[in-house]
């Protein structure tokens, strides 16, 4: 038999077919020698000059359909309300990141095939100019055609997929562009490469104790910087990285290509209570999920304005509350929608941290925002962390 070399699409479809035929032998063995040949060259010539396009979203959700034998009104736990099937379906509503996990793990639609924008081509494809700009504001300077690359060098241990905050009705992220968030967290990995490692981390070491110890250092003046110089001394690298248009977030757990753990901060809601919130639940993340994040090369993403009901979401809330403020020192006051400024005094400098973080706290258990929200520190973390901002 002669092998000839693939120079051309026709080529290749030859070469396809001669290596089903031989395959199909049955004696096949006979012919490893050309099947191996066969094999090389076609994979070769694929990677270098025969890129297959992945099915857009809509096509891979409408194939599954077709398979399966699934209606528009089947989809809606996956997708949301009947007029939102209809919008997706239709192309005028683009998937959102829940929208996506659940298609993927309840029909199995690979998460490519979901993500994909063949229109446009490329991961720098899915993203606005308007977050390229953004992005190039705080320091960094990307056309883009280098977002791909950019992105790919600085995630390659991540999956482009992030566990978002969400309720059960599939409404968390809906006005999140995938694309720009996918930017943000490479943006905050890259620079995290930059920063020099006190110590190696160690899971084993990095406790409910520590997490207390670190909720604590809120007591300080200068409670955020002390905060980040000490995580560096346990192996975690805190990056302040403003959030980009089209993601709503205040902060992100993920490992980075160095197998760091790295806990990302927007910012977005100046205020010392929200910023001590964010810091511990992303820490609890490491706590509690550090496997996930390495296992599975995702990251986790959190809009703490969304009251999840996802397991994990609830388990890292719920210990980011106790680390700052222990339900024991709780039991000692009136903590109800009657809490006196006393009791907040009480139960701040039993707790060891500022009186903003106690009223932050009693704001969020009852849902009112407009009693002691003059004892709420704002725009107090930006100026404290200005040099640390890109």
């Amino acid at each position: 038999m002669t092998i000839k070399p693939i120079r051309g699409s026709a080529d290749l479809q030859a070469a396809k077919s001669c290596l089903a035929r031989l395959l199909s032998q049955p004696n096949n063995a006979e012919y490893d020698d050309e099947i191996e040949v066969l094999t090389t060259l076609i994979e070769q010539f694929e990677e270098k000059s025969a890129r297959i396009e992945l099915p857009d979203p809509i096509a891979a959700i409408k194939f599954r359909m077709e398979e399966k034998g699934l209606s528009a009104r089947q989809l809606e736990p996956f997708i949301g309300s009947r007029a939102r099937v209809s919008e997706v379906l239709s192309g005028k509503r683009s998937l959102s990141i829940d929208m996506i996990r659940s298609l993927h793990e309840g029909l199995g639609i690979p998460y490519e095939s979901l993500m994909a924008r063949p229109s446009r081509g490329g991961e720098g494809g899915n993203i606005s100019d308007d977050a390229i700009r953004h992005l190039n504001k705080l320091g960094f300077s990307l056309d883009r055609d280098e977002i791909p690359n950019f992105i790919s060098a600085s995630l390659r241990n991540t999956s482009a997929l992030a566990l978002h905050r969400k309720t059960k009705t599939q409404r968390a992220a809906s006005k999140t562009d995938p694309g720009a968030l996918l930017l943000w967290q490479a943006a905050v990995l890259q620079k995290s490469d930059d920063i020099e490692l006190r110590r190696a981390f160690d899971r084993s070491k990095f406790t409910k104790t520590e997490l207390r110890q670190v909720a604590k250092l809120s007591s300080k003046i200068d409670g955020p910087r002390h905060a980040i110089a000490a995580l560096l001394d346990m192996g975690i690298v805190t990056v302040i990285m403003p959030p980009l248009p089209g993601t709503f977030l205040d902060g992100a757990a993920m490992v980075s290509t160095r197998g760091v753990p790295v806990v990302g901060l927007t910012l977005r809601h100046d205020r010392i209570d929200n910023f001590w919130f964010t810091l511990l639940h992303e820490l609890c993340h490491l706590c509690l999920h550090y496997d996930i994040l390495v296992d599975t090369h995702t990251a986790f993403v959190d809009d703490m304005e969304i009251r999840s009901d996802d397991t994990r979401e609830q388990e890292a809330d719920s210990l980011a509350r106790e680390s700052l403020i222990p339900a024991n020192i709780l039991q000692q006051v009136s903590w109800s929608s009657a809490s006196s400024y006393d009791d907040l005094v009480i139960v701040s400098t039993r707790a060891r941290v500022p009186l903003a973080v106690a009223a932050g706290r009693w704001q969020r258990d009852h849902q009112n925002y407009k009693k002691f929200s003059r004892l709420i520190d704002r725009s107090s973390v930006q100026a404290l962390l200005v040099s640390d901002m890109p």
